[in-house]
């Protein structure tokens, strides 16, 4: 038996992590068990304590592994291997080495997490306990991408909720924590250098350059602390990607005739997708990233401590692309299909429906900021009675970077004659789907046209202003109270813009060698040859720069009309800031705004005893939350509907914009739970229970109003007008969970665990549509009214929309709004007081009733084969839910996205200055949403990656990195393996380094 003594007084503790604290701050002040005190602080209270300090691979894994036994609830922790030395070159994709957490990769690095199946909008990330802004948008996912690792001293995820953490994370909440210089101690120093080698990229650069460095040291008798961090890094990378647009299906019987190349045919019943397209796509991305952190500690009193801080982060991304497509008119010639009864074609052939050659070009650029200045005051009032207060103002924004390509914009250009393809085979038998074509004669610069265009530019900003006050109140050695209150003011803006020009058909493409010259040939063989039958793809087509395209268009429209090459612009298209249809709007308007203020408070009780031989711990506590939204958003304002062709009924605006504000409130009381007994001095048996929340997207929860502007109707009753508007009242997802653990710590660097989690989510957010709500009552709808039903009774019948709009036009002409062309047709307005008005199918999001339950265990072995530098870790997640998406059945379900099992084994060796470390990762394939039309699927994905470095005994360190050495690719699929939404490749990475530390 051992005397349980983990309640000490603010002025004992600190021994208990001696061992590397220095590296790390904790991560909030009532969670870590007291261990809020250096182990120089210890030293110097007891001078026969002697600390120790190891870094590298081991010493990182030590600290992690008491960070989690000392914690209470389930908790896991990364650590710094040493100053300036973060495991991973990416926080996220250190994240993934952990039980239960899967990572989304954008650009071949780690971006967005998911914990136990939730994703990413579902876990809070903080920094120093603070919550951080994000700047997606519509979403709250934030994006590991933004901040450099070099600044991090560790990162710690909490899987149980707690009652003095912050809520929003039901799959975890994420806890960033940066370097403490009184905390730190002694002068630290680390300065690095990178040379980075992405061998994904086709055009950019072979080797770009990354820089950091970071100082920390004390002064006036360790009584100020300065601690400066900053990095730069630049990285040219590329993605390869074949893509198929859409899947459309049809039940088995409505196939259209073709010739089976086996005999076989889909059956009455089968669920029949067919392509609608396939596409080539090759991206380049451009991205610097620059982080800086600054702060700054003073401690007056032993009992004082003052500390301000400043954390910047800056994301440039310039992106460009070529693709060329194959479109397809979805009746193939010939087929081989694929067995039921989910079927679709695993090779297509056609012929001469679909002729055209379209090649786009597009891109953008992007710029993403943080911002956040914090100060925090730690207050030791009497021995037994210590307070805390932190408050921060952080901004997040992302805008555009680019005044000719905005954000997001895109170009096309076509062989728009009729040889341009005879003949089109797609076969979808392998990893990647393999595109052949025939044609007359070879596709030539000059049969290239100019098509649609869309420019656009999106903006998004949140701003965040958070007080939190708490205290602990130590009732004796065994027994404290931790309470606090709290506001978080969440301001969220979002905002986009689209000029867009729809003439993608030959009757309003440039004229035939306008843009020869613009044209250069390439081709994609050997670009897919990482997938299996990737060799097979050789297809020629041609890149350009859609800026120099744009420019020759705008010249084109410039020329007299008399001129062969004249292209004449359509007064129907909107226009961008530069006064023509090729750039974008860099206006963003009202946008929409999102205010969430927050008012919490907690209390928690822990207790800390023995049942016989056995000490326990127990920590109760009870959170509370009330929670006003506002949403302010601007629609824009339609005043008329014109009917201007025989099914085009279409809904005008007057260019204004109506602004309109809704608002809700909601409260949660979310009660938590921990128990954790000491079964033997290395042995931890865990309970956990706790309500939590995740509060829905802003995509969901912002009240604009939009309205597709195109409506059909017809004699025979067909009528269909829809919209859709957010819902402010959504009230948040909440679970409800339990964990139960056991941990056995059996030597200093070397644990087992295992885990059951049980999480049981509700108010799940659903659609639901509200009919016929007359949303404009001015907006008269021509063919509700007098003179629509004249035409009907006059012609008899079931009249076509083409014999009433002729009638009206030969006996009505006259009538207002009624402005026939002279040639037969013309426009027929709606005019208020004769005509009904308008009315509409409007979408919005719902609570449901729905509940989903996810459980799982999760298993970790860490050993360390202590002096012969070798050891290793392996984990494992096993997750399921009791409801899933059914693939043979072809209607609305409901199920979580995101869900999968994982595997983690890391092989190192930290001996004698010598570090060498082989991490592989695997995640089983995974259910990622329906997309409102198929379910999407993404293949299992493994990555192996090597770090490896020698430190020599003066400070310096050399270092290589290999980031999926063995070249992983990803796969998506709808609701067959054969039917592949998306197939990319981002090929490996390889670094090259010096870092100095002293």
């Amino acid at each position: 038996m051992y005397k349980n003594n983990r309640l000490k007084s603010p002025v004992a503790k600190g021994v208990s992590l001696a061992l590397g604290v220095s590296l790390m701050a904790p991560i909030y002040a009532q969670q870590t068990a007291d261990t809020t005190e250096s182990a120089q602080s210890a030293a110097e209270q007891d001078p026969t304590v002697e600390v120790i300090q190891v870094t590298g691979i081991r010493g990182s894994l030590m600290r992690s592994m008491d960070t989690k036994r000392e914690s209470v609830g389930v908790v896991d922790a990364i650590n710094s291997e040493d100053i300036g030395k973060f495991p991973d070159t990416n926080l996220a994709e250190s994240l993934q080495r952990i039980t239960g957490v899967s990572i989304d990769r954008q650009n071949g690095e780690g971006s967005r997490v998911t914990v136990r199946g939730f994703g990413p909008d579902f876990n809070l990330v903080t920094l120093n306990g603070r919550q951080l802004p994000t700047n997606s948008g519509l979403g709250r996912s934030f994006d590991f991408g933004d901040l450099a690792s070099e600044g991090v001293a560790g990162v710690e995820i909490y899987k149980t909720g707690k009652a003095h953490v912050p809520t929003g994370g039901i799959g975890a909440t994420i806890n960033i924590l940066s370097l403490k210089p009184l905390e730190a101690g002694e002068m630290k120093a680390s300065f690095g250098v990178k040379a980075v080698n992405d061998t994904s990229t086709i055009t950019g650069d072979a080797w770009t350059p990354e820089f950091s460095g970071l100082y920390s040291d004390t002064f006036l008798d360790d009584t100020v602390g300065v601690a400066i961090v900053a990095s730069i890094q630049e990285r040219n990378n590329g993605a390869q990607s074949a893509l198929t647009d859409s899947w459309a299906e049809v039940d088995g019987a409505s196939v259209r005739d073709g010739v089976s190349l086996d005999g076989t045919r889909p059956g009455a019943g089968d669920i029949v997708a067919i392509p609608r397209a396939v596409a080539y796509k090759l991206d380049e991305i451009e991205r610097t990233r620059t982080n800086a952190q600054l702060t700054l500690q003073y401690a007056p009193l032993d009992t004082l401590t003052f500390t301000l801080d400043y954390t910047y982060a800056e994301q440039e991304v310039s992106t460009s692309y070529n693709d060329v497509s194959f479109w397809v008119a979805q009746v193939p010639d010939e087929v081989l299909w694929s067995e039921g009864p989910i079927v679709s074609p695993l090779v297509y052939k056609e012929t001469g429906r679909e002729p055209d050659f379209p090649h786009a070009a597009g891109g953008g650029a992007s710029r993403n900021e943080l911002n956040s200045v914090g100060i925090n005051i730690e207050w030791l009032a009497t021995e037994d009675l210590e307070f805390t207060f932190d408050y921060h103002e952080s901004e997040s924004t992302r805008e555009p970077d680019d005044m000719i390509r905005g954000t997001n914009s895109f170009l096309t250009v076509a062989g728009l004659r009729g040889q341009s393809r005879e003949s089109t085979t797609i076969d979808y038998r392998g990893d990647i789907p393999v595109t052949t074509t025939t044609a007359s004669d070879p596709l030539s610069p000059d049969d290239m046209r100019l098509t649609g265009s869309v420019f656009g530019n999106s903006w998004a900003e949140m701003d965040i202003e958070q007080g939190q006050f708490s205290g602990k109140w130590y009732i004796d050695s065994d027994q404290t109270i931790d309470f606090g209150v709290g506001l978080t003011k969440v301001a969220n803006f979002e905002a986009s813009s689209n000029v867009q020009r729809n003439t993608w058909g030959v009757n309003a493409a440039s004229a035939l060698g306008s843009m020869s010259d613009l044209m250069t040939p390439a081709s994609l063989a050997g670009i897919f040859d990482s997938f299996n039958s990737g060799d097979q793809i050789t297809n020629n087509f041609f890149i350009f720069d859609y800026t120099e395209v744009a420019a020759r268009a705008v010249f084109l429209e410039s020329l007299d009309p008399s001129n062969p090459l004249y292209l004449a612009p359509d007064p129907g298209n909107p226009v961008g800031s530069c006064g023509n249809a090729f750039c974008p709007d860099f206006d963003p308007g009202f946008g929409n705004n999102f205010e969430e203020e927050t008012v919490s408070a907690f209390i928690q009780y822990r207790l800390l005893g023995e049942i016989g031989d056995f000490p326990f711990s127990i920590l109760a506590g009870l959170r509370y939350e009330e929670t006003e939204v506002l949403s302010s958003s601007a629609s824009r304002n339609y005043t008329r509907v014109d009917w201007v062709g025989a099914t085009e009924w279409i809904a005008i605006d007057d260019g204004t914009e109506v602004p309109s504000g809704l608002e809700a409130e909601y409260d949660n009381l979310m009660p938590s739970l921990d128990i954790d007994v000491d079964i033997h001095d290395d042995m931890k048996l865990r309970y956990s229970y706790s309500e939590t929340i995740a509060r829905a997207g802003y995509g969901a929860l912002i009240g604009s109003l939009n309205i597709a502007p195109f409506i059909q109707y017809n004699s025979s009753g067909l009528y269909r007008a829809t919209g859709n508007i957010g819902n402010p009242g959504l009230l948040p997802y909440e679970s409800e969970n339990h964990d139960v653990s056991y941990e056995w710590y059996y030597d200093d660097a070397s644990y087992f665990s295992i885990g059951y989690f049980n999480k049981t989510v509700s108010n799940f957010i659903a659609s639901t549509v509200r009919e016929d709500v007359a949303i404009f009552p001015d907006l008269a709808f021509p063919g509700f009214g007098s003179l629509f039903d004249e035409a009907v009774a006059a012609l008899g019948g079931t009249p076509s929309n083409q014999q009433i709009r002729e009638w009206i036009f030969a006996n009505r002409s006259d009538a207002p709004g009624v402005q026939p062309d002279g040639n037969g047709g013309g426009v027929i307005t709606g005019v208020a007081g004769r005509d009904a008005p308008a009315v509409f199918d409007l979408t919005t999001s719902i609570n449901s009733d729905q509940t989903l339950t996810i459980d799982g265990w999760e298993v970790a072995l860490q050993h360390d084969f202590e002096d012969t530098g070798f050891g290793f870790i392996a984990n494992a997640t096993f997750a399921e839910a009791d409801k899933n998406f059914d693939r043979f059945l072809n209607e609305p379900q409901f199920a979580v996205a995101g869900l999968s099992d994982s595997r983690n084994l890391i092989l190192y060796y930290d001996k004698d200055g010598i570090q060498i470390r082989l991490a592989y990762n695997w995640r089983d394939s995974w259910y990622a949403g329906d997309g409102g039309r198929q379910p999407g699927y993404v293949n299992d994905y493994e990555q192996f990656d090597l770090n490896a470095s020698y430190d020599f005994d003066n400070g310096v360190v050399v270092f290589f990195e290999g980031i999926n050495i063995t070249d992983a690719t990803t796969r998506g699929w709808a609701r067959d393996w054969s039917q592949v939404n998306g197939v990319t490749q981002t090929g490996p990475r390889y670094n090259l380094g010096v870092r100095y530390t002293f």
